[in-house]
């Protein structure tokens, strides 16, 4: 599914994930505390690699991506160290795809795509939140037995389906709609599995999202939902 440059606004901040972590502790709720997450769980602090070869052999280290192809050692790290920001917002508990290729491509109208297990990076745009968007995708797939189903039309005949019921449903929930268009985008409201990545997408990138989208998120078996939710307002 792609996702095109003028929909991919929310936007992020490189910042100390770990100190990012300690800040939002007050922001989770007592009964998450208890199940002591974060002492199980360990952020990776990124390290730039100083070759081709270290870059790739940290992708498949920590995120079992057996290559990132196409791309220079710059764009190699931009991507490990987005990999690396995504991973512990959602506290290691994310998916991510064998390969991922990079480009360039000026004229090309969507920053991103996925497919097939692949996730192609147009890296003449910002790498972050396409990435979001696109593992989003893949962990939607991975996760949900609807996701096909959550395609737009077009999406759905392609994969060899003809069950609009869970399109159908979203799309006639004008009020839904209105909500998404108002707190997303326009793009976000054109199937249930474009709102999960443009929510996921905006997560990532710090947006403050109300309970609402929570709600709509879990509906449409948005991953990870009950890690995430610590970000909603």
């Amino acid at each position: 599914m792609k996702i095109k440059i003028f929909d991919n606004y929310f936007g992020h901040k490189n910042v100390n994930l770990i100190n990012k972590i300690k800040d939002n502790l007050h922001l989770i709720k007592f009964n998450f505390i208890k199940e002591d997450f974060f002492e199980k769980f360990k952020p990776l602090v990124y390290e730039k690699s100083n070759s081709v070869i270290e870059a790739k052999n940290y992708a498949c280290q920590h995120f079992q991506i057996s290559d990132i192809c196409g791309g220079q050692l710059k764009e190699i790290n931009n991507v490990n160290s987005s990999l690396c920001n995504i991973y512990n917002l959602n506290k290691g508990k994310v998916l991510f795809p064998p390969f991922i290729k990079v480009y360039k491509h000026r004229g090309q109208h969507y920053s991103g795509e996925y497919g097939a297990n692949v996730i192609y990076l147009n890296t003449s745009y910002d790498i972050f939140p396409t990435l979001a968007h696109e593992i989003a995708h893949y962990n939607h797939e991975k996760t949900s037995s609807n996701y096909i189903k959550m395609g737009k039309k077009s999406e759905i005949i392609d994969a060899g389906s003809n069950d609009f019921s869970i399109l159908n449903k979203f799309m006639d929930n004008k009020n839904a709609l209105k909500t998404i268009k108002k707190e997303l985008c326009g793009y976000a409201c054109s199937s249930p599995a474009e709102f999960v990545a443009c929510t996921f997408e905006a997560i990532m990138c710090r947006k403050q999202l109300s309970p609402e989208i929570l709600k709509i998120y879990k509906e449409y078996e948005g991953p990870n939902a009950e890690i995430l939710k610590q970000y909603f307002k």
